[in-house]
This record gives C-alpha cells, structure tokens and sequence, in this order.
C-alpha cells in the first residue's frame, strides 16, 4: 500500500469568537492509499499555519512539506515514516506547529492500519483494551453563576458522571471563581465529579490559594492553573495543593512533558494528541507518565475526529478516560458520523476498523476554507 494524495481540510465557522473554544476553526488531515483506503487525523494548532506546513512542496533540504514527504511511503511502514518527516522539517522543526502537523498524519496513519486489519486502533495498541471509556462532559464557564445550573441540570438528564468546566470568566476574581465553583457543585450534586479548568491564569501562590477554596467543593482537579512552562511553580503548588492538580494540553515535545511531570510534579497528565505527534508519541508519553505515576488523560476539545483517536487511546490505557467536549460548534457536533454512542458517563466504542469515523461531506463543504 502507498500514500497517493495528502489533504488538509481546513474548516472554519463564518464567525470565529476569541474564546478558548478551538471547535470553531480545526484542520483535519486525510491521507488517500493505492488500495481506495482514507486515513483521518486533526491537527490541534493555528489552522492557517499548519495547513502551510503540510501543503508546502519540495525545496531545499530538511524544509519540506509533509505532503511532499509522504507522497508514495508505505502508511505501514510508521518508523519509517516518523523518520522521514523528522529529517524533511529538520530546518524548521521539530516542535511547536510542525509536530502538531504530524500529529494528524499520525493519526490518520492509525486508522489507515486499522482499516487495513479490521481492528478497531485501541486493539492495534493493546489486544484487551476495553471497549466502553467514561468520559466527562468539558464545556466553558457561563459568565454568570446564576447560568451555571441550567447547563449541569442538562448534564444531569443526559447521564453524565463528570463534568469540567473551564476558562470563561475563571480567574479574574477570587469570589466569582468561588461562586462559579460553588454553584457547579450545588447544582451537580455530590455525587458527579467535577473538574475545574483554571485557563492558566494565575501564579502558584494565587493557584495555591484557589485550591484550598476549591477543596470545599470536593473537585476531581484543578486544571492548567499556570503558565505551562512554570516547571517551578507547578512544583511549588503539586507539593502543596489539596486538590489534584492536572495540565498539559499546551506542550508537544516529549522533553517538556519530562520537566512537568519531573520538576512540576502533576498528578493527571493531558496530552493532546493533535499536538504531541499523534498516538505514536501519546504512547510514549503514556510509559513516561507510568514512570511518574501520573495519570494520563487525553485532551479532547476538538472534532469528532479527535474524539475518537483520543477514546481509542484511552481504551488502552490502565485507567480509561477522556475528555468529551459538549460545545455548540456544528465542527464540534455535526461533522463526523462515528460508532461511539454516550451510555450513562461512557462512550461504547464499537467495533469499526480503524478509529470508527466518516466525515459528513456537507459539513465539510460548508464550512471548509479553499
């Protein structure tokens, strides 16, 4: 089998707000095969840039596009091809958008193996992964806490067994982060966890201070309080904290995962998969986390493309989990068809080849920038 065709769709909302919600503006990467085979992968980074890196054509040595690269290589072949776009982008790799590029080719690599083998990815990686993944419901913070309960009772009827919030107006006030906390819990009862995500907003002092407000409430964890690279500071808080305290989402290189889970300490980690190179590199990371004795949990906060490499991975992982983003986005919502179906806070994965996904041509047309 070879690599014929490489395509980055890039789609894009009529309207993108400058909120951290990343469903408004994604890019997908398809990879076409001699034998009629279509791998699907998302890229999580600035769309508009990382298209460029894997449309780019050949120029001078250790510059080129990654669809340049994989013209013709074997998609079975994944050392072999890791190997080739590491030396390709050598000039202006290997980090930040150009492994986030990677990282939907990997992917989309995955479901092309899978497809080829009529397993489901999570078999591929560990042959008695489980098939059914709990997963919590990840949205933004209301501006208000009045508005919190409206959206938890929602959670509530759907079956939901935890639910994050995050960003929105978190960080500006320590009373209104309280109300906001304060109400999420009220609403969802004690028995559904809750998980708060800070939107790297404070310093470990002010971190720290959040937490122990935050302990009242009997949160899961508190999320991405610092600076990402705040190796120190999250030292100084992890030791400290009375909450569990999780990030991340924002690194891509494996040496930078070392240093947070090393100095920093975490005790959740989560990796995106569009951005740290894919399933290949998240199961690396997943063994650096074992040795850490950190748990890994995806960050999910994309397409359904997304969803599922990362319910897939996370099916193969100890302890299953994974994020599930409820966003309003129709990229978030509408775009792909898939076999996971929610269940009472899991997703039942099934048992289609590869990650199980099709993409709905209409919303690709709709919404896709040319």
């Amino acid at each position: 089998m070879k690599i014929t065709r490489v395509e980055a769709l890039h789609l894009r909302l009529p309207q993108v707000k400058e909120v951290a919600d990343g469903t408004q503006d994604c890019l997908l990467v398809r990879l076409h095969t001699d034998e009629g085979l279509c791998g699907l992968g998302e890229v999580v980074s600035c769309s508009y840039v990382a298209r460029a890196v894997i449309e780019a054509p050949r120029s001078a040595p250790f510059r080129h596009g990654l669809g340049a690269i994989l013209m013709g290589l074997d998609p079975f072949d994944l050392e072999g091809i890791e190997a080739a776009l590491l030396h390709g982008t050598g000039w202006y790799g290997p980090g930040g958008v150009t492994r986030h590029a990677m990282s939907g080719v990997d992917m989309a690599l995955w479901d092309l193996r899978g497809q080829a083998q009529g397993q489901p990815v999570r078999r591929l990686l560990r042959p008695d992964a489980v098939d059914r993944v709990p997963c919590y419901a990840s949205v933004l913070w209301p501006d208000d806490p009045a508005q919190v309960r409206e959206s938890a009772q929602a959670f509530l009827e759907q079956g939901y067994r935890a639910v994050k919030y995050g960003w929105g107006p978190m960080g500006r006030d320590a009373g209104l982060d309280e109300e906001l906390v304060a109400a999420a819990r009220e609403a969802l009862g004690p028995q559904v966890e809750l998980m708060v995500d800070a939107g790297r907003v404070w310093d470990a002092d002010t971190a720290l201070a959040r937490a122990a407000f935050f302990a009242r409430y009997h949160i899961a964890w508190l999320e991405e309080p610092l600076h990402p690279y705040d190796y120190a500071g999250y030292g100084q808080l992890c030791a400290a904290s009375p909450v569990p305290i999780a990030g991340g989402e924002f690194l891509t290189l494996l040496e930078e995962y070392e240093r947070l889970l090393g100095e920093g300490g975490i005790q959740v980690v989560q990796p995106d998969l569009g951005r740290v190179g894919g399933i290949s590199w998240g199961q690396r990371l997943a063994g650096l986390a074992g040795r850490h004795r950190c748990r890994p949990v995806p960050h999910a906060y994309g397409t359904g493309v997304l969803l599922a490499a990362s319910a897939q991975w996370a099916a193969a992982l100890e302890e299953p989990l994974t994020e599930y983003t409820r966003a309003p986005s129709p990229l978030a919502r509408d775009l792909v068809r898939h076999t996971l179906r929610f269940e009472q806070g899991m997703l039942k994965l099934g048992d289609a080849p590869g990650l199980g996904v099709e993409l709905d041509e209409n919303v690709v047309e709709k919404y896709r920038v040319t």
